[in-house]
């Protein structure tokens, strides 16, 4: 393992994102990726082989076969995405996907199952088929996720101590928040699902200008909950389904975290004294091979002009993680995934 001048080597990634495509067939109330294509985005994606040299050389920073959690825009737009799952598998990795389900037929089921993928996660914003379909844009959108759950579980076989964990994954909004109960005692007794989990509301990502508020801005009152009473009522009956024992993969504090994001979105950090994690553990490459460790900041660096393991050790990687380790600015992401570094990988049922 390679160690920096000052041999500090305390900081190892504990978890990565590869972002593989920045494309995506839907167009969703919270997301405005799938914007992309028609902002005709001229910078050239990572080959399939720029990507396996990112695998190779991750290795030469860390000690235990991390997850590294592949997602889009839409993921399942890479043709070769199962090749690329494969060679993480072979490379003593695991991985898992965020996809919105609707390229699972019968053959792409069977190829991702095989591949040696560990998790999946559908995303899946209502309880009611018209619900969904209408916040993902794409009428059909619903029936193409139900369709997915039993291929995916035709194809994982019986034996539970190596099968790929089917999970959902749902975003907490105005439109569907009458019917986040519902789908938690749904996902919990199926069988077929192993997991669930709650992601709360952002201001819709690749947006062209930020907006400080964008909460109160009209067009997006089908995101933002219009009753903050409410999204914590039904936040708190979250947080008891999970202490009863629900698959839902979020701990109950994060839950009760996010009632505080909600009455506050850029205040609750500062209140609850958050520390973002993302510095320390959980770097991003991006589809352009960008080196993220913060959405908020510049990239450190580009793996296709520098080896990922001479940044991730470099001066230039300790000064973004101690900005970030510092930072003291108004954030909403800290509220997700990134809560808790230990609770990543939670997701992945064993």
């Amino acid at each position: 393992m390679k160690e920096s001048a000052s041999k500090k080597v305390d900081f190892l990634p504990a978890f990565c994102l590869l972002v593989v495509s920045k494309i995506c067939n839907f167009r969703c109330k919270m997301c405005n990726m799938w914007k992309n294509k028609d902002r005709q985005i001229d910078r050239k994606e990572l080959t399939i082989e720029e990507m396996k040299g990112f695998v190779d050389d991750l290795k030469n920073v860390t000690k235990e076969p991390i997850f590294i959690h592949l997602i889009g825009g839409e993921a399942l737009l890479r043709k070769d995405l199962t090749e690329i799952i494969y060679y993480i598998k072979k490379s003593g990795f695991n991985s898992s996907i965020t996809t919105n389900g609707y390229y699972i037929n019968d053959e792409m089921a069977k190829k991702l199952v095989e591949s040696g993928l560990k998790g999946i996660f559908l995303s899946l914003d209502g309880f009611k088929e018209e619900t969904h379909d209408y916040l993902r844009g794409v009428k059909g959108s619903y029936r193409h996720v139900m369709d997915a759950i039993e291929l995916l579980d035709k194809y994982r076989g019986d034996d539970r101590s190596n099968r790929l964990s089917i999970g959902i994954t749902t975003t907490l909004m105005e439109k569907n928040l009458d019917e986040a109960l519902d789908l938690a005692e749904w996902t919990n007794n199926n069988e077929k699902i192993n997991d669930f989990f709650i992601n709360a509301c952002l201001q819709p990502f690749d947006a062209d200008n930020y907006e400080r508020e964008w909460f109160k801005n009209r067009k997006n009152s089908d995101v933002w909950p219009q009753d903050i009473e409410r999204v914590c009522a039904i936040l708190e009956k979250l947080a008891l389904l999970k202490e009863k024992g629900y698959k839902i993969c979020n701990p109950p504090e994060q839950l009760r975290l996010v009632k505080e994001y909600f009455k506050n979105p850029y205040r609750f950090i500062h209140d609850n004294k958050i520390k973002c994690p993302r510095g320390d553990l959980a770097p991003e490459i991006n589809a352009y091979g960008d080196i993220n460790m913060c959405f908020c900041m510049p990239p450190v660096a580009n793996i296709r002009e520098k080896k990922f393991s001479e940044v991730w050790f470099s001066k230039e990687m300790e000064r973004a993680r101690g900005e970030i380790n510092k930072c003291k600015k108004d954030c909403d992401i800290a509220v997700n995934c990134f809560y808790k570094i230990e609770n990543i990988t939670d997701y992945i049922s064993e």
